[in-house]
């Protein structure tokens, strides 16, 4: 995606100054307004990956996929065809630009992608209109008209050759004549006194054909280059980061989280670091393999937890008859060496207070990224974060499944989080009161288990109530069973209470699984 200087797409986006024109030969002028950020996200990314970036973006040298631009002193060149039209790409990839001369001096750079050529024609006359809007019409059906007071405003016809339905008068100031019921320009906000300031006319960029024909067309014309940033080859590279497990991934991915402007940038930022701490927690594991400097261990030898994660996460492959647990390569042989630098990292604690701070709505409106930072914490499981996760379970305003893991995440951080969910049992409103009774179940510990048991035997709620026994069921020590038993008793003789169903199956369960 790209950011604007300034934006024509809409009546609804406010438009800035123009700025930096440079003059050419006197006759025509060029803007470069958006640039591609290589300082915040690829140049921080790509010395890691090892990545050229114009090995990326543009095909091998050839006469027929580049042109040296004479007037701009610039050589601009094809796409290369798996990057055209993927992520909604298209246009020419600058190459080369001359110093000092007219594309130098508009901060053009090579890497950059030319998607629009915009012309500007500014309006004095009659005959200066009449020219403008033919010319904007003439490949895309469609002009930008900008009226005095106004923002501007979009005009487009179904098929060429429509009537637009607008005429205008005078000379020096131009104002709209006529607007005809039924066209479209009845259907824009144009009145009859209107004054005409400009028309703009915008020229998507689909090959090195459409830019030099344009650019010959719009020699005369006052022109605007919009640059657009390959966000695809950047997500990619955001995402590469994740999945190198290197320590040296962590402050890129952090400064792009919390500077970028691209939401798919944030989003795939912190999905990169929840993918580095999940391989953090398997420090233990590759430590293992590293001390036997072998690739492959006896499957019995590592803990089942941590087999397990490893081979989902695809870093091992198992093989049980062999009894044999294989690193992948050519990620997990690497990996062996860098857990242990990525661990210590990960728990410095500057992630944990980072993720903790954009876990709340009205900080970060993205849900996926607060799923993100949710997650992060419950396998940090940082005691600092308990009041903030708290906040976000007992707000009403969040959706339920973010309530629903801030309460997991206070369920992971366990003991230290029992007083805090206590409370908020005791306080919150229904919702709130069934995830902190079913974070309580999944914590345990005699504390937690006392509170659920004296709420069921105090709660008529039966929402409330099947909350409540399941939580109780967790725990399953002496104390609870007998608390469960209790409250079927209440019940025996109502064979069609919902509770009772719910007890009943929650024994015929236990029972099965003491078997």
């Amino acid at each position: 995606m790209s950011r604007e200087a300034y934006a024509y797409f809409s009546p609804h986006l406010a438009i800035g100054n123009p700025k930096d024109y440079i003059n050419l030969k006197g006759t025509s002028m060029i803007q470069k307004i958006k640039r591609f950020d290589k300082r915040q996200c690829l140049v921080s990314i790509l010395p890691i990956l090892g990545l050229p970036i114009l090995g990326l973006i543009i095909v091998a040298s050839g006469c027929d996929n580049q042109h040296y631009d004479e007037r701009l002193q610039m050589r601009v060149q094809k796409l290369d065809s798996d990057l055209m039209n993927r992520w909604s790409t298209s246009g020419v990839v600058v190459t080369e630009v001359t110093p000092n001369g007219p594309a130098d001096r508009a901060q053009l750079e090579s890497g950059e992608l030319i998607s629009y050529v915009i012309a500007e024609y500014p309006i004095k006359t009659v005959s200066d209109f009449n020219d403008a809007m033919k010319n904007g019409l003439e490949e895309d059906n469609n002009f930008v008209l900008y009226l005095k007071d106004k923002l501007p405003l979009r005009v487009a016809l179904r098929r060429r050759g429509d009537n637009v339905g607008l005429s205008v008068e005078g000379s020096g100031t131009v104002r709209v004549k006529e607007v005809q019921p039924g066209t479209p320009a009845a259907n824009s906000d144009i009145q009859v006194g209107d004054i005409v300031e400009k028309i703009v006319d915008e020229r998507k960029i689909y090959s090195l054909d459409d830019y030099k024909k344009v650019l010959a067309k719009l020699s005369k014309q006052q022109v605007t280059f919009r640059t657009t940033e390959l966000i695809g080859v950047k997500i990619a590279a955001v995402s590469a980061l994740g999945n190198l497990g290197d320590v040296r991934a962590i402050e890129p991915l952090i400064d792009i989280f919390k500077n970028s402007t691209e939401l798919s940038l944030r989003k795939a930022s912190i999905s990169s670091l929840q993918r580095l701490v999940e391989l953090s927690v398997l420090n233990d594991l590759f430590q293992q393999f590293q001390r036997a400097n072998v690739n492959q261990l006896p499957a019995d030898s590592i803990e089942p937890q941590h087999l397990e994660a490893a081979a989902i996460l695809e870093l091992l492959t198992v093989d049980r008859t062999e009894n044999t647990a294989t690193l992948e390569a050519p990620f997990g042989t690497q990996f062996r060496h860098r857990s242990e630098a990525l661990y210590e990292k990960i728990n410095e604690g500057q992630l944990a207070e980072l993720v903790q701070a954009y876990i709340q709505i009205t900080v970060e409106p993205e849900q996926e990224i607060r799923r993100a930072c949710l997650a992060i914490l419950g396998i940090l499981k940082p005691v600092s974060a308990i009041d903030a996760l708290v906040t976000v379970l007992d707000n009403s305003a969040e959706i339920p499944g973010i309530r629903f893991q801030a309460g997991l995440t206070l369920s992971q951080i366990g003991e230290p989080a029992v007083d805090a969910l206590i409370a908020a049992f005791e306080n919150g409103d229904t919702s709130t009161k069934d995830i902190a009774a079913s974070a309580l179940g999944g914590i345990g510990g005699t504390k937690a288990r006392d509170r659920l048991i004296q709420a069921l035997e105090n709660t008529s709620e039966p929402a409330i109530q099947l909350t409540l026994v399941d939580a109780i069921a967790k725990i399953g020590d002496a104390p609870s069973l007998q608390a469960l038993e209790r409250q079927r008793a209440q019940y025996q003789a109502d064979e069609d209470s919902g509770i009772r169903i719910f007890l009943d199956e929650v024994f015929k369960n236990l029972e099965q699984k003491s078997m």
